[in-house]
C-alpha cells in the first residue's frame, strides 16, 4: 500500500518532475486508491508542508463514507452540555463511530488520553502529515481490523527524499466573531549525510486558536408517564403540578395513565470563549549501514492545551411543581409555568491533552526476496497531566423571595426554546444588575487520564515475483489505561455556600444558622454581561432571549467565599457548616480516621475547595493482545483478465483485567441549601472508617479474523472488486468498570450506572463488491457497495429499581418530601451496558473526479447512502430499544483550479439527520435511555494559494462561509437539546521551501 508518486515527463530534459497542488495530491491518492489489494481511500500532500485541510478530520470528511464529529462535552469542570468550537475532532466511517475507527501512526497504535478509543483528530496538526490512507476493508498484518475503518497517519522521514529538504510556514487565523488574530507557524527539517546513508529530520509546529461560541442548551428530557398509579385500587395521581393539556384539551386521570410525556430539567444560555494552544515536535533518525539493512528511531509529541471561558444562565425545573403543562401531539411538553430561583454560571472547563511516543524500527533485506522488520514503539496519551481543576460557580438570586414564575417555550424547526419569562418576580428590567446576586453551588472537577502503550512487531515478507508474495508475522500490544476524577460532588463542598444568600430574603434572622442559606457578595464582581442579540445564526427566537446576561470570571468569586474564613471555628451566616461532615458509624459517632481518606479530603469543610478522589471513577484496564497473521498475495487470470488475489488470516488473543473501587449507599438526605438535592451516603467500615472496597475482574476472549481481497482488471482501465473479511472493535473502556456508581442526585432524579467487564467485542462479518473506472488521467469514477453484519452490539438496559425508605427529607417539598423528618422511598433508574442484539448495515459509496485536461479547473463529488434493519424507532417506549448509531447519509462537492502557480478550491459537505448515540447528559427516562440526534448540516469552505516564486506561496483559507450552526435533538425534532453557533475561521499566511 506505498504511495505512487505523482509524476510528468519533461520533454525537453526527459526528467521525471513531481507534480505538486491540488492535481498532484489528488492524483497521488487516486494511485493509493487503484494500487492497494483492499478498499483503500487516501489524502496526500500537496506539497512538504502543505495538506489540503489545517484539520485531519475535514480532510477525511471530503472521502466517501466519512463524515465527522464537531460537537463534544464542556472539557473538566462544565455544565453546559455539548458544545462546538467548530472544529471537526472524531470521525465516523460508512456510519461506525469514532470507537469503531482505529487510529495509526505509521502503522503502530495510537495512544489517546480522552478515556475512550477513540482519537481526537483536532489534537494533530496536518503540517507535515504526508498521507493519510483510510483502510475500509482490513489488512491482516496491520491489525484486527477495526469494523468502521484503519486510519493510518504517516509522516515525513528522510531517507524519503534524500538531500535537504526544508521548509516552514507562517499564518495568522481570526474568527471575526471573537475578533482576535492568533499565530500559527511550522518548521521542517532534513537532511542525508555520508552518500545518504544517514538522515535527520527536526519538525515542529505552533497554532493559537481564539473562537467565540453562543449555545443553547437542555441538559436532557426526561420521559415519564402523565399520570402513575401503584396499585389498580389507589388513586391516579398526576406527575406534574396538574392534568397536561394537548391543544388546550385537558387530560383525564385514565388517559393520563397511559400518555407519555417528556419534560425539561435544566436550561441554559451561554456565551463561551475558547483558546486552543497546540504544540507539536517530531525528530526522525535514519541510518543505513549496509545496502541491506536500515534502522529508524523517531520521537513525536504533542500536547494540545484548550481553555473554555462559559458565562450562562440556567434554571432548574421539578415536574411535581409545574402548573399549565402543555404538550405536543407526540407528548413534548412545550409550555408550562413553575416558580424557579435564577442562576448565572462562571465557569472555566480546562482541557490538556498530551501525547509522545517513541520508537525503533530495523528491517533487514535477508536476501533478494526476504526482507524481515522489527518494530517497537513505546506511547503514551495523558489527558490533564498537571491536574488542572475545572470550576463551575453558580450565583443568583430567588428562593426564599425574588423567584421567577417561568416556563420554556419550545418552537418547531429552527425556533429556539426561550424562557417565557425572567428577573425577580418575573420583573425584566431587573434580571441584572439588581444588587441580589447570592452564591449558590460551586461544582469543582479534575480528571486525570493516562493511556501507555507497549508493542512489539516481528514481520517477515516473502517476495517470490511480482506475482507472488508472503507476508507473515507475530505481534504484541500491551494497554495500560488509568482513570480517575475528583470532584467537589464527592464531599459535598459543591454545597457549602448554597441557597442564594440574604438578598432573597434565604436569612431572615441572622442569629437563626439553621435557616441562613448562602451569602452576599460583592455585587462589583458582576458588573459586566454579554448580548444575546442575533445569537443563533439560522435560528429565530433570539429577541425573546434575556437582552443581557451576566458574565463574571469565577475565580474572584472563589476567592471572596474563601476569604470569609473557616466555618468550624468562624460563624459565617449562610454558609452550611455541615455540609461536609465526615461520615458516622451506626451510632452517629464521627470516624475521625476518615478524614485521612482521599474521598475526604475537604471534610469537614474548612473554608477551602478541594475536590475529593470519586472512587466511583477509578478504572485501571490492563489489555493485552496476543496476535499471529499471514497474508499472500498473487497475480493470476480470469477469463483471461488480470486478477489480483490478497488472503490473510490474523488470529487475536485478548487478555483483559479491570480494577475499580466500589462504593454502597446507605442514605439519602435532603440538602439544606438546595432542597431539590440529595446527600449520599455510603455503608463505612468502622474499623478503617473507609467505605470502598477494591473490584478486580478478568476477562479473555479470541478471534480468528480472515479476509480476502479480489480485483479484476477487465479492461486497463475498469476495476471490479470483491472483499469479505471478519473485523472486530473492542468494546468501549468506560463500559468496562466493574463497579456501580450513585451521583449527586436529584429528588425524584436519582440515577445509578454500573460497568460490565465481561462485554465481548463487537464482531462484524463484511462483504465489499464494487466498480473503479478510470476513463482519463487523473479522473475516475467508483461505485462502492457493503454489507457489514454486526453482532455484539453494546446496548445500555436501564431498569427502574428502589434503594427502599433511606429517603430523609428535611423540609416539606419539592416531592416525594411533603414534611420535615419524613422518611421516603427512593427510586432510582440503574442503566448497564450489556451485549445485545445484531443488525446489519449496508450502503452505497459513489464517487466521481474529473479533471477538465490542460484547463486547471476540476471537480469532485461523492455520496454515499447507508441504512439498516434495526433503525430507531421514536415511539418505542422500551426501556431496552435498540438502534444502530452513526448512520449519516453524507455528500461532498469540491471544485478547484490548479494552474500556473494559481490554486483555488471552494468545497461542500453535506451531512444528513443522524442518531449520535443513546445518553443525554440527564438520563432519569421511564422510557429507557433517551436518543441524541445530530441535526442536518451543510459546510462550505474555500482556499487559495499562489506561488510567487518556486519557493514561497502566499494562501488564504476561509472556513464555515455559510456560518453554519451545530445543533442536537432528542428523540423528536423540537426536543432541542444544544444548539451552538461556533462562527467562521479565516487564515492567511505564507509557505515557503527550499
Amino acid at each position: 500500500m506505498l504511495p505512487v508518486p505523482a509524476t510528468a515527463q519533461d520533454q525537453s530534459t526527459g526528467e521525471v518532475v513531481v507534480v505538486t497542488g491540488i492535481r498532484g495530491s489528488l492524483q497521488r491518492s487516486l494511485d493509493i486508491k487503484r494500487e492497494s489489494t483492499g478498499i483503500v481511500d487516501a489524502i496526500s500532500s500537496e506539497d512538504i508542508g502543505k495538506f489540503p485541510d489545517t484539520n485531519l478530520a475535514e480532510a477525511m470528511m471530503r472521502i466517501p463514507g466519512v463524515t465527522v464529529t464537531r460537537g463534544r462535552g464542556t472539557a473538566s469542570g462544565g455544565t453546559g452540555g455539548t458544545s462546538s468550537n467548530g472544529e471537526a475532532s472524531e470521525i465516523t466511517v460508512r456510519g461506525f463511530g469514532p470507537t469503531f475507527n482505529e487510529t495509526l501512526f505509521d502503522g503502530r497504535r495510537v495512544a489517546t488520553g480522552t478515556g475512550d478509543r477513540a482519537f481526537d483528530f483536532s489534537s494533530v496538526t496536518s503540517d507535515y502529515v504526508g498521507q493519510i490512507a483510510i483502510m475500509k476493508t482490513p489488512d491482516a498484518s496491520v491489525s484486527s481490523g477495526a469494523i468502521g475503518a484503519t486510519i493510518d497517519i504517516k509522516f515525513p522521514k528522510p531517507f524519503d527524499k534524500p538531500g535537504l529538504v526544508a521548509a516552514a510556514s507562517f499564518s495568522g487565523q481570526i474568527s471575526p466573531e471573537r475578533g482576535k488574530w492568533s499565530p500559527n507557524g511550522s518548521f521542517l527539517i532534513s537532511d542525508t549525510f555520508a552518500h545518504d546513508t544517514i538522515g535527520i529530520l527536526v519538525a515542529g509546529s505552533y497554532s493559537d486558536t481564539e473562537t467565540r461560541q453562543n449555545h443553547i442548551n437542555i441538559q436532557g428530557w426526561e420521559g415519564k408517564m402523565a399520570a402513575s398509579q401503584d396499585t389498580p385500587t389507589s388513586p391516579i395521581v398526576s406527575r406534574y403540578g396538574n392534568y397536561p393539556s394537548v391543544n388546550g384539551q385537558i387530560l383525564g386521570p385514565q388517559q393520563a395513565l397511559t400518555t407519555p410525556t417528556w419534560f425539561i430539567q435544566d436550561y441554559g444560555i451561554y456565551h463561551e470563549l475558547e483558546q486552543v494552544e497546540r504544540k507539536q515536535a517530531r525528530v526522525v533518525l535514519q541510518w543505513r549501514p549496509t545496502d541491506a539493512l536500515e534502522i529508524t528511531v523517531n520521537d513525536n509529541f504533542s500536547r494540545d492545551n484548550d481553555h473554555q471561558a462559559q458565562y450562562g444562565y440556567s434554571v432548574w425545573f421539578n415536574t411535581g411543581n409545574m402548573q399549565n403543562v402543555q404538550l405536543d401531539k407526540n407528548g413534548t411538553v412545550v409550555n408550562f409555568q413553575q416558580t424557579t430561583p435564577t442562576d448565572f454560571q462562571g465557569q472555566y472547563n480546562p482541557q490538556i491533552l498530551q501525547f509522545n511516543d517513541y520508537g525503533l524500527n530495523i528491517k533487514w533485506n535477508a536476501s533478494d526476496k526476504l526482507t524481515f522488520i522489527l518494530d517497537y514503539d513505546h506511547a503514551d496519551g495523558w489527558s490533564n497531566p498537571g491536574g488542572v481543576v475545572g470550576a463551575d460557580m453558580d450565583v443568583g438570586y430567588g428562593n426564599g423571595a425574588d423567584n421567577a414564575v417561568l416556563g420554556i417555550a419550545i418552537q418547531n424547526g429552527h425556533g429556539l426554546p426561550v424562557p417565557t419569562s425572567y428577573g425577580p418576580n418575573n420583573d425584566k428590567s431587573q434580571f441584572v444588575n439588581n444588587g441580589l446576586i447570592g452564591s449558590h453551588v460551586l461544582p469543582m472537577t479534575m480528571g486525570k487520564n493516562l493511556d501507555t502503550l507497549n508493542q512489539v512487531k516481528l514481520e517477515g515478507i516473502w517476495t517470490d515475483s511480482d506475482a507472488l508474495s508472503f507476508k507473515f508475522g507475530l505481534q504484541y500490544v500491551a494497554e495500560h489505561k488509568n482513570q480517575d476524577s475528583y470532584s467537589t460532588f464527592v464531599n459535598n463542598q459543591w454545597q457549602a455556600y448554597s441557597g442564594y444568600g440574604p438578598a432573597s430574603g434565604n436569612c431572615p434572622n441572622p442569629a437563626d444558622l439553621a435557616n441562613c442559606h448562602g451569602v452576599a457578595l460583592p455585587q462589583d464582581l458582576f458588573s459586566k454581561t454579554f448580548s444575546t442579540k442575533d445569537f443563533i445564526s439560522g435560528w429565530t427566537g433570539s429577541e425573546n432571549l434575556p437582552a443581557n446576561i451576566l458574565q463574571y470570571d469565577p475565580w474572584p468569586t472563589i476567592s471572596y467565599l474563601q476569604s470569609l474564613g473557616n466555618p468550624q471555628t468562624t460563624v459565617i451566616p449562610g454558609a452550611n457548616t455541615h455540609c461536609c461532615d465526615l461520615p458516622k458509624d451506626s451510632l452517629g459517632n464521627t470516624l475521625p480516621a476518615a478524614a485521612g481518606l482521599p474521598q475526604n479530603a475537604g471534610r469537614p469543610f474548612t473554608g477551602t475547595f478541594i475536590p475529593a478522589f470519586d472512587p466511583g471513577s477509578h478504572l485501571v484496564l490492563q489489555e493485552k493482545t496476543y496476535s499471529g497473521y499471514i497474508q499472500s498475495t498473487f497475480k493470476t487470470e480470469l477469463a483471461k483478465m488480470p486478477l489480483r488475489v490478497n488472503f490473510g488470516v490474523r488470529y487475536d488473543i485478548t487478555q483483559e483485567t479491570m480494577a475499580g473501587l466500589q462504593r454502597v449507599v446507605q442514605s439519602f438526605t435532603q440538602q439544606s441549601g438546595d432542597l431539590t438535592s440529595w446527600n449520599v451516603g455510603y455503608v463505612t467500615d468502622p474499623s478503617s472508617a473507609n467505605d470502598v472496597s477494591p473490584v478486580t475482574k478478568d476477562h479473555s476472549y479470541q478471534y480468528l479474523l480472515p479476509n480476502i481481497d479480489m480485483t479484476l482488471s477487465v479492461t486497463d482501465n475498469l476495476d471490479l472488486r470483491f472483499n469479505a473479511s471478519r473485523t472486530l472493535t473492542r468494546p468501549p473502556i468506560i463500559n468496562l468498570n466493574p463497579v456501580t456508581n450513585v451521583g449527586a442526585g436529584r429528588l425524584g432524579d436519582v440515577t445509578a450506572s454500573s460497568g460490565n467487564p465481561d462485554l465481548l467485542p463487537f464482531l462484524s462479518d463484511n462483504l465489499d463488491v464494487g466498480a473503479q473506472w478510470y476513463y482519463s488521467e487523473n479522473s475516475y469514477l467508483s461505485v462502492d457497495a457493503f454489507v457489514k453484519a454486526v453482532d455484539n452490539f453494546v446496548i445500555t438496559q436501564s431498569k427502574g429499581q428502589t434503594y427502599g425508605p433511606i429517603g430523609h427529607c428535611i423540609d416539606t417539598h419539592p416531592a416525594p418530601c411533603t414534611f420535615a423528618g419524613q422518611t421516603v422511598e427512593v427510586p432510582y433508574t440503574l442503566s448497564q451496558p450489556v451485549n445485545g442484539p445484531a443488525a446489519n448495515v449496508y450502503g452505497l459509496e459513489i464517487a466521481w473526479q474529473h479533471v477538465f485536461g490542460d484547463s486547471g479547473f476540476g471537480l469532485s463529488i461523492n455520496g454515499t447512502i447507508v441504512g439498516t434493519n434495526k433503525p430507531y424507532d421514536q415511539h418505542n417506549l422500551s426501556v431496552s430499544g435498540f438502534s444502530v448509531t452513526g448512520l449519516a447519509d453524507s455528500a461532498n462537492f469540491m471544485v478547484f483550479y490548479d494552474k500556473d502557480g494559481f490554486q483555488a478550491r471552494l468545497a461542500a459537505n453535506w451531512q444528513d439527520t443522524y442518531l449520535d448515540h443513546f445518553g443525554q447528559i440527564q438520563n432519569g427516562s421511564d422510557f429507557g435511555t433517551e436518543p441524541t440526534f445530530v441535526n442536518t448540516s451543510w459546510n462550505l469552505d474555500f482556499s487559495t494559494s499562489y506561488d510567487f516564486t518556486e519557493h514561497l506561496t502566499a494562501y488564504f483559507s476561509a472556513a464555515n462561509l455559510t456560518d453554519a450552526t451545530y445543533s442536537t435533538h432528542g428523540r423528536f425534532s423540537n426536543q432541542v437539546l444544544d444548539v451552538v453557533d461556533y462562527g467562521r475561521k479565516f487564515i492567511v499566511g505564507v509557505h515557503y521551501k527550499l
